[in-house]
This record gives C-alpha cells, structure tokens and sequence, in this order.
C-alpha cells in the first residue's frame, strides 16, 4: 500500500484583484504611492505574499538592500507557515498548477536566489531541491539553478549568460540538457518522476 501524498494548495485571497491593479499601475515614479498601497494590502491580508515581493523588488530598485531583505525574510517566513505541518516538515506536494501556491513558490525561489546571491550555497540548494522535489513539472526553472550551482556558477554569472533582458530563452534549456546527466545523484529521481508530465 503507498503512502498518501501530502498536498497543499493555498486558499483564494480577496486581495489579489487589488494586488494585480497595482502592478498595473507601476511605473518606476509612481514608488511611493505604490509602495503605501502595498503596505496596506500586507495589513489587510499578510499571507498573500506577492504584496511583499513587490514592495521587496521596488525597495531593491532604490538601494534600500536592507528593507527589501527584511521584507523578503517576512514573506518567507509566512510562506513557511502556510506550508509547512507542526514539525516544520514540508507538503509532497506543491504544485504551480493551482494558482493559488503560486504567490507561495514565488516567494520561495526569491529567497533561494537571494540565498545564492549571498553565497549560501547549501541553503540556497536545500530550498531550489524542495522546490524541484514537490514540483517536478518545475515551471520556475528550480532545476536550472540547481545545475548551475553544480557547476560552480554564481547567480552573477548565471544571470549574465542566460538572462535576455527579463527572460530566459532555449539556450538555457539547451545548456540544461546538455549537462544535467552529469549529475545523476541531483537529477535522477527528476528524470523519472517527469516521465508522468510528458
């Protein structure tokens, strides 16, 4: 008899809507205006987490490297809360698919990158396989990050290749299949789970 996965899909949040018309209305001179909005959208609903990654982006825009870490480290933390059971153990399951996680992964991978920026390597790591390992359709590319610290890139360095000015085109999948074989410890258990995505 298999074991029952443990799945988590977030619930709907009202302030999304809301969250959506901002981002519409941002424009780089609009910050602080922006940034008092999304302050009160944290107020009236702090587990919706893109309001935080938002004002973390905005606050990295203008220097203020501390606040957007502060920020980033909030949102982590309450997505480790909506996450996570009473022993800290993560879901099997976390799926991009549902809408619903997404603000969730989003938040996850902002701080596994940031984790790599800094050069926490293991942490960095740790998060990108929990990531990969709950998601194997992986439409946040954990696998990516993953290979590249394998290979001893740093985010610099990966971002300065791949990055096309906002996007990552097929040479980053091209680079992917090209090397991820080289690590069949990493990778092995990936390249059968996806089998069920093809």
């Amino acid at each position: 008899m298999s074991k029952r996965l443990r799945e988590h899909v977030d619930e709907d949040h009202k302030v999304m809507s809301a969250y959506y018309d901002l981002c519409e209305k941002y424009n780089g001179r609009n910050a602080k205006s922006i940034k008092r909005q999304l302050t009160q959208l944290i107020d009236k609903d702090p587990d919706f987490l893109d309001s935080y990654l938002l004002l973390y982006e905005i606050l990295q825009d203008e220097g203020n490297l501390p606040g957007a870490e502060k920020i980033l480290n909030d949102a982590y933390e309450r997505a480790m809360k909506l996450i996570t059971d009473k022993k800290g153990k993560w879901p099997d399951v976390l799926e991009w698919g549902w809408l619903e996680n997404r603000h969730i992964i989003r938040t996850i991978l902002n701080k596994a990158i940031s984790l790599w920026e800094s050069r926490e390597i293991d942490d960095a790591l740790n998060l990108f396989r929990k990531l990969l390992k709950t998601n194997p359709g992986d439409n946040v590319g954990a696998r990516d990050y993953i290979l590249a610290i394998k290979m001893n890139m740093s985010f610099e360095e990966f971002e300065n290749r791949f990055n096309k000015g906002g996007y990552y085109d097929t040479e980053l999948s091209d680079w992917f299949d090209e090397n991820y074989k080289k690590f069949p410890d990493e990778f092995g258990w990936w390249e059968k789970a996806i089998e069920k995505y093809m």
